[in-house]
């Protein structure tokens, strides 16, 4: 019995030292901040040792999932391929909303390997519609590595930690799970050893994907790299090359919705009859966000992304619902001191977002130029946004 026990401890440990991959640093050849794909948020190791060094957290959803060949001036190509000096580290997935961010921030703010404190918090009014946005898959999103560091955080408040625990319990999550992560008995201890070596191996296996899906730097990127200098992305070149690319990848409707996805879900309407004003939970959570930012040392740019103002005029959500939304979360923002760069006056702008969703070519264009201001202390500098205050 003991000599198969000892014998199951050994393979353990050769299978967590010899065919795991590490969290150990890649080398210099590939762009990780721009990688969207599952393991990697969930990771904090590895992507505390992979960002770039002007790499700043940019917690999201399934906006990062834009690739340059969908819109030509998504992150990676503006900020990541160009030697900018100033990177996006994408962290998050679709469906992942104000409660996730908050553990995830709760997590990546506790790590000693994260060295730039300003972070950008990009909030989807979906998260805000009836019933709190899509909060039933919570529980399927749920990070056991993320929420023990969390959990076990000296830089969080009791408070904070109560809050975060009571609302994953309602949302489904395993009781065990959170018991273990506060290791509120011995038995829970025990458990909380076990599920971190899982998830922690689970984290690992899923290392040679990201490794694969990992772009490769451009070859300006590597000169400015090796030269030791950046260059400011020309907004106005860019904005008029995504003029041309939207009008060129959206021709089969007056939506400035790409070709494709007009033809598979022009009749397809979530938003139809949508409100903002059925969201208590998601509102109370994104105000849980800011405070977890706040205890960890963060200081967050909340990125208020507009809807499609067109497409939610014909799904009857009003001027004046959509309004009430966006001063909530501006409100929300103010009392929690924290700076905000408020895009809802582009919900007209035609090409702002690529779908009826995520941010599209002038969008993110317009999206890159704020966090290239705000990571630069040059806020307020330009017209590419409308900043709110960041003082309580």
């Amino acid at each position: 019995m003991l000599a198969g026990v000892v014998t199951l401890g050994l393979g353990l440990v050769a299978f967590d030292r010899l065919i795991l991959p590490t969290n150990d640093a890649r080398g210099g050849t590939k762009l990780y901040d721009y990688v969207y794909a599952s393991g990697k948020s969930e990771n904090v190791e590895f992507v505390a040792n992979n960002m770039s060094n002007n790499g700043y957290l940019c917690f999201g959803s399934s906006e990062w999932y834009i690739s340059k060949d969908r819109v030509s001036t998504c992150p990676q190509a503006v900020l990541g391929e160009t030697g900018a000096g100033a990177d996006m580290t994408f962290i998050g997935e679709g469906y992942d909303q104000s409660l996730w961010q908050a553990i995830a921030a709760g997590a990546y703010g506790s790590s000693s390997g994260i060295k730039n404190r300003k972070v950008m918090l990009v909030i989807s009014p979906q998260w805000f519609f009836k019933g709190s946005g899509d909060q039933s898959k919570f529980s399927s999103k749920f990070s056991y590595s993320l929420y023990r560091a969390c959990m076990q955080s000296s830089s969080i408040s009791d408070e904070t930690k109560a809050y975060i625990r009571r609302r994953c319990a309602a949302l489904g999550v395993d009781s065990s799970k959170l018991a273990a992560a506060s290791r509120d008995t011995a038995l829970d201890a025990a458990n909380d050893v076990a599920y971190a070596a899982a998830d922690s191996w689970k984290l690992r296996s899923q290392l040679v994907n990201i490794e694969n899906v990992a772009p490769e730097k451009s070859a300006a990127r590597l000169d400015a790299e090796s030269s030791g200098t950046s260059t400011e992305p020309d907004w106005d070149a860019l904005l008029a090359q995504a003029e041309t690319d939207g009008a060129a990848a959206c021709t089969n409707n007056d939506f400035g919705v790409y070709d494709a996805y007009w033809e598979k879900n022009h009749a397809y309407d979530p938003e139809l009859f949508q409100s903002f004003s059925e969201a208590d939970d998601e509102y109370a959570d994104l105000e849980c966000l800011l405070r977890v930012c706040e205890e960890v040392g963060f200081e967050p740019m909340v990125c208020i992304l507009p809807v499609h103002g067109q497409w939610y005029d014909v799904s009857d959500v009003s001027s004046e619902e959509r309004a009430g939304y966006y001063e909530k979360i501006r409100s929300i923002c103010s009392e929690a001191g924290v700076s905000y760069a408020d895009f809802s006056g582009f919900e007209y702008e035609k090409y702002f977002l690529c779908d009826t969703v995520h941010p599209g070519w002038k969008g993110w264009v317009r999206i890159e130029h704020a966090f290239y201001d705000f990571v630069n202390d040059k806020r307020g500098q330009d017209d590419c946004v409308t900043w709110g205050s960041d003082s309580k």
